[in-house]
């Protein structure tokens, strides 16, 4: 199954709605995996604003103590407010799910001359790469439903 691009839509497409419950679950299980590789971070990069959390989360579950955030807004990356990168440091880069690759194609060409490996809580597809896809992955979904998190949800009184 090929993902195409604009199939999934936040006015359109049915939604799944995720609970805290489940970003805690599915950051425990990206924490399991990159423990397991064994690979130590300097610091934890979050694309705003969907990488804002897990960010925060993932830091927790490291116990790494430096997080700095990708600037993201209107589909852009902010190049003038990126963070100053280093490359004697190693970075885990985060963000909340991975689903056309537009995001991760243009913070990884922002970021390639760095150590960095990229983490999503979540992915659309299990083949839907571009340059390469991630490094580490919590869950592919394979269905087109438009993910809500649950610090996207507007409450109403």
């Amino acid at each position: 199954m090929k993902f195409k691009t604009g199939k999934v839509n936040e006015k359109r497409s049915p939604k799944e709605y995720c609970t805290w419950e489940e970003v805690e679950i599915l950051t425990r299980i990206v924490a399991y995996k990159i423990r397991s590789s064994n690979k130590r971070y300097d610091a934890i990069l979050g694309i705003t604003n969907g990488g804002i959390i897990p960010a925060r989360l993932m830091a927790r579950e490291l116990d790494i103590n430096q997080i700095q955030f990708i600037p993201f807004r209107n589909r852009k990356l902010q190049k003038q407010e990126m963070p100053p990168l280093f490359g004697d440091k190693k970075y885990l880069i985060i963000d909340e799910i991975y689903d056309t690759g537009n995001t991760f194609s243009k913070v990884y060409d922002a970021v390639r001359r760095f150590d960095c490996d990229f983490a999503f809580l979540m992915r659309r597809f299990k083949d839907n790469d571009r340059d390469g896809g991630a490094s580490y992955i919590g869950k592919v979904l394979n269905h087109n439903k438009w993910i809500v998190f649950p610090w996207e949800r507007r409450i109403v009184f």
